[in-house]
């Protein structure tokens, strides 16, 4: 009976004295594997690099296909060099299960991750499209403003408000995108209501003439003016003209000059702009008492 409970009271430091021994015996491959996932997260960072450099002049020095195409690649060998350390550690049996294992874990993965997985697809199919790159001027999903940034998962807009905006790489693809940087330049569109009582090619003419000078203007093009609609009160007039400038502020600030010149030009030529007219009716209230 006591010398049972000796042994009880024992087993603990036995199974220690075993461990300790086992991890004595392991030591030198414990330090060899770490040294060696030391030196691949070196040369994973030296990878990165290279990398970087190679598809910066390989993509018209655009950062964000560098930026994603690196991170991959350096991702891919540290995951190679995991497998050698386990490797380096005699656990060949847990690697023979990770990769027979693999497939059964991509699969959850891949149900897991959809999302994240399709947006870091998307965003090495859009990089590698070059249809658009950090500073362009866009507009996707319904958010304007300026790329700021493009990874594996998101892409980030600088909205003109000054709020960052993340979209996921899969809405980016999925869905129309305007890249007003690709044409340098963008039109103009001014609705203005002119009296029926004004001569339509006056109006033209006055139009044509006080849009001339605004800002960034792109005098190469045509201004156009069309009369678009009969209002209650007045004639609709539409005047379309181009600017050499694509960011949203050149835009409002083109089209604030242009409606101020259309403004006075009209108030020096007698051209009216009628006021909106509302008619109210009033019922009156009959007493049958």
């Amino acid at each position: 009976m006591l010398l049972q409970t000796t042994e009880t009271i024992t087993s603990p430091w036995q199974k220690f004295e075993l461990w300790f021994n086992a991890f004595k015996m392991q030591l030198p491959n414990i330090l060899l594997a770490i040294i060696f996932m030391v030196l691949i997260f070196i040369l994973a960072g030296f990878v990165r690099r290279i990398t970087t450099k190679i598809y910066k002049r390989k993509s018209d020095n655009n950062p964000a296909i560098a930026t994603v195409m690196a991170s991959f690649i350096s991702v891919l060998f540290v995951i190679f060099g995991i497998f050698i350390a386990l490797s380096i550690l005699g656990l060949n049996h847990t690697v023979s299960s990770l990769f027979a294992g693999a497939g059964i874990l991509g699969l959850i993965l891949g149900l897991a991750l959809q999302d994240t997985l399709s947006s870091a697809v998307a965003g090495i199919i859009m990089t590698t499209r070059k249809s658009y790159k950090v500073g362009d001027f866009v507009e996707s999903n319904t958010f304007l403003g300026t790329i700021v940034e493009i990874n594996l998962r998101n892409t980030t807009v600088r909205q003109t408000n000054g709020v960052d905006v993340k979209i996921p790489n899969k809405l980016v693809l999925a869905n129309p995108l305007i890249n007003y940087s690709l044409t340098k330049e963008r039109r103009v569109d001014i609705t203005v209501g002119v009296s029926y009582n004004t001569d339509p090619e006056l109006v033209k003419s006055i139009t044509t003439k006080a849009v001339t000078n605004v800002t960034f203007i792109n005098a190469a093009k045509e201004i156009e003016v069309f009369f678009t609609e009969f209002g209650n009160n007045s004639m609709k007039v539409l005047v379309r003209f181009w600017i050499k400038k694509y960011k949203q502020t050149d835009h409002l600030q083109a089209q604030s000059e242009g409606i101020i010149a259309i403004k006075n030009a009209f108030k020096e030529n007698g051209i009216e702009i009628p006021s909106p007219v509302y008619v109210v009716e009033m019922k009156k209230e009959h007493n049958n008492l």
